[in-house]
């Protein structure tokens, strides 16, 4: 049959036809080809030579021949199909016999008593190869252990996965669809998070470790990595993906600590060492000098002097230096109290006085030198279940900590004053100056904290203090109510 019979005259019409990217051909009533346009011929392989006239079930899959039989001889009869006027997706075969994937369009029209059918082919192998990918791709960002979320520069949430909901506390993607991410961002961090999106969305990438309040109230770590992403819509979108490190930041901060536990624990090996190996050096030395005072006192005493001032003063410059040898002395042996290994398990009732004594032994002099008054109101009798080294360490430290921080003050003082109650017993170590600035009072008790210039101070924290008190049942803390600065140490066992 002529093709002319459906072409017409147009030759518009025809040049549509023979230049188009898609396969185009034409069937009579008996399912013959009459028309097979270049791009049917690229596509299948048949020329139009050896297409026209032939059934068209050559470019059917032979499990589909009866199929198409059957439909092309109900429509011919009845002009109803169920693929006429639709498009839909099927295989199709080329004339190697390989099987792809087509979108398949179908028209008819009748000329002269004659029906024709019309049939726009679209070869769709890259299309469902890429919706493969993408549904692959979907399944493994379904199943991804991180969160993989997509927002717009406003902070919008478009696309979550099922981690992701999880992580934010949601049930459903509905519930937080178009939500402000920046809502749930701790304030903390929701300043830096605002400016990081908005460069991910200028075109820029990188990694943001942030804080969030999930839905549920859960605070959470995040680290996240960014990159911008072409949304549906055109605009620049922010694609991360997004893991909770709140477990690995906590153990961090636990390894972190332990660190800061062994190097403290080390330093004051060290100082007690050194405090030992000073205490054994001097000894010997100390004793010569008191025995030779003694002796001096004795020859003195012996000789028919008659200037009897000049003897006296030689007596009262004796007397000093044998005062000075004993407090030396003195300061040597508190020096070995303090190189003692600490008995925390094996904690005892021991006389607070003498605790405090052996503390202020140490520090007198240097409280004396500075202009410093000590105020010292303690009951004699109190005992106090604990470590006496140890309790005598922490107040000899907050006793240097307030000399450091007083220097400057005209007026200084410093106290140590006892409090009882039913509750327990507290020691109150205050000085003269205003207080701990706000900024820094919750870091004090912090490992290796300090305000003190380097070489200043005996490296031993208030971090560690505050666990040796802990050691001995106690607490340690400072008083933000006292109109000076004011640290408190408490116990309950007391007699």
């Amino acid at each position: 049959m002529d093709q002319q019979i459906f072409l017409n005259t147009n030759s518009n019409l025809q040049s549509v036809l023979e230049f188009s990217l898609d396969s185009i051909m034409v069937c009579d009533s008996k399912g013959k080809i009459v028309y097979w346009n270049p791009a049917s011929e690229k596509l299948f392989g048949y020329t139009e030579q050896e297409a026209f006239g032939k059934d068209l079930t050559i470019i059917i899959p032979n499990e589909m021949h009866d199929m198409h039989t059957n439909g092309m001889n109900r429509f011919m009869s009845t002009r109803e199909g169920k693929l006429i006027g639709n498009t839909i997706e099927v295989n199709a075969k080329k004339k190697d016999q390989s099987i792809f994937p087509v979108e398949l369009s179908l028209f008819h029209w009748e000329e002269d008593g004659s029906i024709f059918v019309c049939a726009f082919i679209r070869d769709i192998t890259t299309r469902i190869k890429s919706e493969d990918e993408l549904a692959d791709l979907r399944s493994i960002i379904d199943s991804s252990p991180s969160c993989v979320r997509l927002i717009d520069s406003f902070g919008n949430l478009k696309k979550v996965n099922p981690v992701g909901l999880d992580l934010i506390g949601a049930e459903s993607p509905e519930q937080v669809y178009d939500a402000c991410i920046y809502d749930i961002v701790h304030e903390d961090d929701r300043e830096r998070f605002k400016e990081f999106n908005e460069m991910i969305c200028k075109g820029g990438s990188g990694t943001l470790i942030f804080k969030i309040v999930s839905l549920n109230g859960t605070e959470r770590i995040f680290e996240t990595f960014a990159r911008p992403h072409q949304m549906s819509n055109g605009q620049i979108g922010h694609l991360a993906i997004t893991n909770d490190i709140s477990e690995r930041v906590k153990a961090d901060e636990k390894l972190r600590k332990k660190d800061a536990e062994l190097e403290e624990a080390q330093r004051l090996s060290v100082i007690g060492e050194f405090a030992a190996g000073i205490a054994h050096e001097v000894n010997n030395p100390l004793a010569v000098l008191i025995a030779k005072t003694q002796l001096l006192e004795l020859q003195i005493k012996s000789l028919d002097i008659d200037a009897e001032d000049k003897v006296k003063e030689l007596f009262k410059s004796l007397e000093i230096i044998h005062e000075t040898v004993n407090h030396t002395a003195d300061l040597i042996k508190n020096l070995k109290t303090f190189s003692t290994k600490d008995k925390f398990g094996t904690l005892e009732f021991s006389s607070l006085s003498e605790i405090i004594d052996v503390a202020l032994n140490i520090c007198k002099s240097r409280c004396s030198f500075a202009g410093i008054e000590l105020k010292i109101d303690i009951h004699e009798k109190i005992e106090v279940e604990c470590s006496p080294v140890s309790l005598s360490q922490v107040i000899l430290n907050l006793i240097l900590n307030a000399i450091h921080a007083i220097e400057t003050i005209e007026n200084k003082w410093i106290s140590i004053k006892t409090k009882t109650s039913e509750k327990g017993l507290q020691i109150l170590v205050t000085d003269c100056g205003s207080g701990i600035p706000d900024d820094i009072v919750g870091k004090i008790m912090h490992p290796f904290f300090t305000t003190k210039e380097p070489g200043k101070g005996t490296g031993i924290g208030l971090s560690l203090s505050r666990k040796a008190v802990a050691k001995m049942n106690g607490q340690l803390y400072y008083n933000t109510n006292s109109p000076n600065t004011q640290f408190i140490i408490e116990f309950e066992k007391y007699r």
